[in-house]
């Protein structure tokens, strides 16, 4: 009857029964029902074809040029071929299927809570509606806008470009293809109608506790805001969708750039209150529950039990001779962590909780269990944080004539991460992309940044940089083969 999506792959904070356990008029003769059916949409968020890995810390990362991939094809082999950006074999494709697949699964979930709450709306407050259709709204933008950014082309290059389908129905009939500028047009449109119904959200009037929101209207369902596209998260996505949009010089640059800055700023300026920076003592003098993830700072995040598995199968140096993702160790050292000239700093708060050397080499972990493991900090997939606002800020000014304005929002971050301020008249926009690796590194988002500049990966540094140059093979991906045999 519903789209099916088992629940029973991943695992959260979320108490969630199977849909195909739940017949129609249980599932929908209370608020509950709908209630269950958007948590089990976060739960499955958080699963290996999507942020539990493929989105998150592993596909995107080997894609964005910042992983050290070894030669020995029996060990290396699917990275090498996902580096080399050939996408013909039987694992990648079946890969990108169970990603593509996934993810239109819970865009039509969300399609088909979001027509049931129409069928059914006297069983809900107007509360519980408009949030429940304000975070669905949000959901399938999210989806959406990631699927585009991904299978897309590259928007600053052709914006017209066929791409993916935009599904608002919650049925499997296949849909056209439409140009990337109608995608997120489209996305843009379910975010402001989100915001709209998110206008008296509950975390707006709380503090800036991660779970502060606990018990707010006397329903546990509203409380743990951080944990739900709130009314601040879909502001960070339509900074997110207009940054992208921005990037194409056409007849509206300016007005995507000027909405960009706009929902930027917005989200920053709720950061003291609802996502303050990370306090020093909980990265640095060996504290007894590192905060790696720096989880006071995150707008939002999905929740897992399994977030540990996102470290051990992917950064964690034991799990070798198998596979390990990890920055270059030339690259830790010069310009990322090291080179003042560069940004780079062995005091940065980023360098001192989340890298740890063995031998020769760092390794990543931001996603390794902390030691009090039942603690919600342990469980936390970031999604967006507030730290990209700023890095928003400092992507959209003209890379060539506005280099004081792109260092000002950079040394805004930097404050926060125990480094020294830069010049900020001579800044070079290659510092921003060092800047973008050191925040965003294991969450998806340095390959979507070096796509919306079409910009060459940066492989080595010599200090002479080397780099892959920009290409529509780098940066566009093909559409599934299960998309491709439906269109037959």
């Amino acid at each position: 009857m519903l789209v099916a999506v088992s629940l029973t792959a991943c695992t959260g904070f979320l108490n969630v029964k199977p849909y195909d356990t739940m017949g129609e008029e249980d599932l929908f003769a209370k608020q509950e029902g709908f209630e269950k059916l958007l948590n089990g949409i976060y739960v499955e968020l958080a699963c290996d074809a999507l942020y539990g890995q493929t989105l998150s810390c592993e596909m995107l990362e080997v894609m964005s040029g910042q992983c050290d991939i070894g030669a020995d094809p029996s060990i290396w082999g699917n990275y090498i071929d996902l580096e080399q950006r050939n996408f013909s074999s039987a694992y990648w494709r079946s890969r990108l299927d169970n990603t593509w697949d996934k993810a239109y699964a819970l865009i039509l979930n969300c399609n088909t809570l979001l027509q049931k709450m129409e069928e059914h709306r006297s069983v809900l407050t107007e509360e519980a509606f408009n949030t429940i259709r304000g975070e669905a709204l949000a959901l399938r933008a999210l989806l959406h806008m990631d699927l585009c950014r991904l299978f897309g082309p590259v928007y600053k290059v052709n914006p017209t470009a066929t791409s993916i389908p935009y599904v608002t129905l919650p049925d499997r009939k296949v849909q056209p293809l439409l140009p990337a500028n109608e995608v997120m047009g489209l996305v843009v449109r379910d975010l402001k109608e989100a915001e709209q119904l998110l206008t008296h959200d509950p975390i707006r009037s709380t503090t800036d506790h991660l779970t502060a929101t606990e018990g707010v209207s006397g329903s546990k369902f509203m409380s743990y805001r951080t944990l739900r596209l709130n009314f601040f998260a879909v502001q960070a996505l339509l900074a997110r969708a207009y940054h992208w949009t921005s990037a194409y010089a056409g007849p509206t640059q300016e007005s995507d750039k000027a909405e960009a800055i706009r929902y930027a700023k917005a989200v920053l300026e709720a950061g003291p209150k609802h996502f303050p920076w990370v306090r020093p003592e909980r990265v640095i003098g060996s504290p007894v529950q590192p905060d790696r993830i720096f989880a006071s700072e995150i707008v939002f995040a999905l929740t897992s039990t399994q977030r540990g598995r996102m470290f051990k199968e992917n950064h964690d140096p034991n799990h070798a001779p198998r596979p390990v993702l990890r920055l270059p160790s030339a690259l830790v050292a010069m310009p990322y962590f090291g080179g003042a000239e560069y940004g780079g700093s062995p005091d940065d708060y980023r360098f001192v909780a989340q890298w740890k050397k063995q031998g020769s080499e760092y390794y990543c972990y931001k996603y390794a269990d902390l030691p009090n493991t039942a603690s919600i900090e342990n469980t936390l997939v970031p999604m967006i944080r507030v730290s990209e606002m700023l890095l928003i800020l400092a992507d959209l000014p003209n890379k060539k004539t506005e280099r004081p304005e792109i260092g000002h929002w950079v040394n805004q971050l930097r404050l926060h991460r125990g480094v020294e301020q830069m010049d900020e008249a001579t800044y070079a926009p290659r510092y921003l992309r060092y800047e973008i690796v050191r925040e965003l590194w294991g969450e998806g988002q340095v390959f979507y940044f070096h796509k919306r500049n079409y910009d060459p990966l940066l492989r080595t540094f010599d200090p002479i940089t080397t780099v892959t140059s920009a290409s529509q093979k780098l940066y566009v991906v093909p559409l599934p083969d299960t998309e491709a045999e439906a269109r037959k």
